[in-house]
């Protein structure tokens, strides 16, 4: 098929029109192995009965550029299919898809159950434009477990589980949380950003809203951000979607197209990962600077048997708390880091560290030892030089400890 014969409507018009109109061309028999990216604000029709009912096209056709592209709906279709979903939606990031999921669920006078590892932004998203719109936020023990039942009251209209946590890594025991929620028609919603659907099908375990920060593993390079929430009821779906809409959550089609790349490299990224974080964690555990590890594979760490029980592996994040130290001999050793880098992301191919005191805004962390706290992510550097770098990194700290008030913790901002 040459040039000529594959273009299909050759309509001349004068040249500023010509400018505007591009000639109509045939695609077939083209075929891709990525998907299509189709930029589009502006959705056209081809009559007036069509522009008319574009708003009965908002859950599966095209109506308007925000509400989803078949660059968007072709991403959601296989997240829902890797989730065990029979619907998916995408949002611009994870704190985005939170916001979404938990709108759809309270309204004012509803309560809300948050554990208390949940991501701290997510938090203080409940705390300073939840509840001022008279949603009760109730902060929970993540170890309660089926002891969870003593938090809900006949308003409670949605209950989150985020297994493991943020920073700390508890693993809860959700079956338990979902049995007593059910029994009470509560929804769950669960942020399974660590584990994945790779790990972990909440879906498959009774939640309800299966959340992930696709900025993380799904993307797996670090350069974009983005959210999704996975459901099995159409009527949840369509209420999700809608809030979505309301809010204005768009997701450009150029991310989507790099996430759905992702995707297919994330099984082996993510074996990877969890390969060489098994050999650091071994390395780090013989050092006299590090206090304790926090990983779900730690036969000590909270949840550990829930973890063993419910899940298909381990992730390459996980926390590290150090002896006690004074700031300047925790600077000293992250600036001493090369092959890892100081960053607040996690699940991508490069090596992060991240500084913090998960301390902070929590309420049931008493189990925790003192000390700086880092959380690493294992990229898919050589094992031996990610050791080398933290070997790297504890020799600058103990060489500065000497300057040190003792039991002076050092905390990095996050």
């Amino acid at each position: 098929m040459n040039f000529r014969r594959s273009i299909l409507v050759m309509t001349v018009f004068k040249t500023d029109t010509n400018h505007i109109r591009q000639p109509a061309r045939s695609t077939s028999p083209f075929r891709s192995l990525g998907v299509a990216i189709e930029r589009a604000s502006t959705v056209v029709f081809d009559d007036l009965e069509a522009f008319e009912q574009r708003s009965e096209r908002l859950y599966d056709g095209f109506s308007y550029g925000l509400y989803g592209t078949p660059t968007s709906r072709a991403l959601e279709d296989h997240i829902a299919l890797l989730e065990g979903g029979t619907r998916a939606l995408v949002t611009p990031s994870g704190l985005s898809a939170i916001v979404v999921a938990t709108m759809a669920c309270a309204t004012a006078g509803d309560r809300v159950l948050l554990p208390d590892t949940l991501y701290g932004p997510a938090k203080d998203m409940a705390h300073q434009i939840l509840a001022p719109f008279g949603v009760e936020v109730v902060v929970y023990d993540p170890r309660l477990d089926a002891a969870i039942e003593s938090h809900i009251t006949p308003r409670t209209t949605l209950i989150w589980v985020e297994s493991p946590g943020s920073a700390t890594l508890e693993v809860q025991d959700i079956s338990a949380i979902v049995a007593v929620a059910k029994a009470k028609g509560i929804p769950v919603a669960a942020d399974n950003t660590w584990a994945s659907h790779l790990l972990y099908r909440p879906l498959d375990h009774g939640v309800d809203i299966a959340m992930q920060a696709l900025s993380k593993h799904a993307s797996g390079h670090g350069d974009l951000l983005m959210g999704s929430l996975a459901v099995r009821d159409e009527a949840l779906f369509r209420r999700l979607k809608d809030k979505a809409r309301l809010l204005g959550y768009g997701v450009s089609p150029d991310d989507c197209a790099l996430c759905e790349r992702g995707l297919k490299t994330m099984p082996v990224r993510m074996r990877q990962s969890a390969a060489t974080a098994a050999e650091v964690i071994i390395w780090l555990k013989e050092q006299p600077q590090v206090a304790r590890v926090l990983h779900p594979a730690e036969p000590d760490h909270p949840g550990h048997k829930v973890w063993e029980r419910d899940f298909k592996g381990a992730a390459g994040v996980f926390g590290v708390v150090l002896k006690p130290c004074g700031r300047d001999a925790q600077s000293a050793a992250l600036s001493a880091l090369h092959v890892i880098q100081i960053g607040a992301s996690w699940g991508g191919v490069h090596s992060l560290v991240a500084p913090s005191d998960p301390r902070k805004g929590r309420q049931f962390c008493d189990w925790l030892p003192d000390g700086p706290y880092w959380r690493l992510s294992i990229g898919l550097e050589d094992s031996a030089d990610i050791i080398a770098d933290l070997a790297k990194a504890f020799s600058a700290l103990v060489a500065h400890a000497p300057r040190q008030t003792s039991n002076q913790l050092g905390h990095a901002a996050e």
